[in-house]
């Protein structure tokens, strides 16, 4: 078992579970602004406006250099994009990844958003559907004190069996004292899953990373953001959760679609 994890109190939890709701008003907020037109710039003013008018700290902006509240990411750009001037335009995949911190309680989820709908894009479509169902799916199979190895399992079979890839080395993580905490959640088979146990108190951030063909990505010289090898589309959903003496709870993420 890896040691030296964050077991949260339950004052944490409570800061955390609140983080989680406001976080979710945004995420739902930025989901209904993200139409054909608007700027990825745009949608990072609406959110620092949510942020400042609730009294709230962003949990992205100035992590590790980060220089902004939302991770938004198009197309073939993975995770960790940074808002600018795009213009969003029907067909586009849109990651939206935030995190908010209240009373020292940080969140974090993801949703992707089909600009224009399935029929824009029916293929980005298949993979959002795909992702999300794999990340419910993935977390029916948690239980307290046992080993996290069914859930990446489940994830891997679910997204392979579409006929789609992992993002091998993109994980899920621990979360609540710090965006990243320990330990990795990987979202396909991996060692570290069969050694690490849900605990109760843990709160862990479960968020399967997906693309058409690629397992690998890269980064742009000057870039942030995270790319598909093959230049492919990538999804990401992602939930926030706290582990439970009989199961769990989701604290964050938007858990319908559509």
């Amino acid at each position: 078992m890896i040691k030296n994890l964050s077991i949260k109190t339950p004052k944490q939890i409570e800061n955390i579970r609140e983080s989680g709701k406001y976080l979710n008003e945004m995420l739902y907020l930025l989901r209904d602004k993200a139409r054909a037109g608007i700027t990825l710039i745009e949608l990072e003013f609406i959110a620092d406006h949510f942020i400042k008018i609730n009294n709230l700290k962003g949990a992205f902006k100035g992590y590790d250099g980060f220089p902004t509240n939302l991770c938004l990411s198009v197309n073939d750009c993975a995770v960790h994009g940074v808002p600018d001037d795009y213009v969003l335009k029907n067909g586009d995949l849109l990651k939206i990844d935030a995190g908010v911190i209240y009373e020292k309680g940080y969140s974090d989820s993801a949703i992707s958003v089909v600009i224009g709908g399935e029929s824009a894009n029916p293929l980005a479509h298949q993979l959002v559907s795909t992702t999300k169902e794999a990340l419910d799916r993935g977390i029916e199979t948690i239980e307290p004190h046992q080993a996290m190895f069914p859930y990446g399992k489940t994830v891997e079979n679910i997204i392979h069996k579409a006929g789609f890839k992992v993002l091998k080395d993109l994980t899920g993580h621990g979360v609540g004292n710090d965006v990243h905490e320990r330990p990795y959640v990987f979202n396909r088979w991996h060692p570290d899953m069969k050694k690490q146990k849900y605990e109760p108190g843990m709160v862990l951030c479960f968020e399967p990373i997906t693309a058409v063909m690629s397992k690998d990505f890269f980064m742009k010289q000057g870039d942030d953001g995270l790319y598909t090898n093959f230049w492919d589309l990538a999804c990401q959903w992602e939930y926030m959760l706290v582990i439970t003496e009989d199961g769990y709870e989701i604290l964050s993420g938007i858990q319908e679609w559509e």
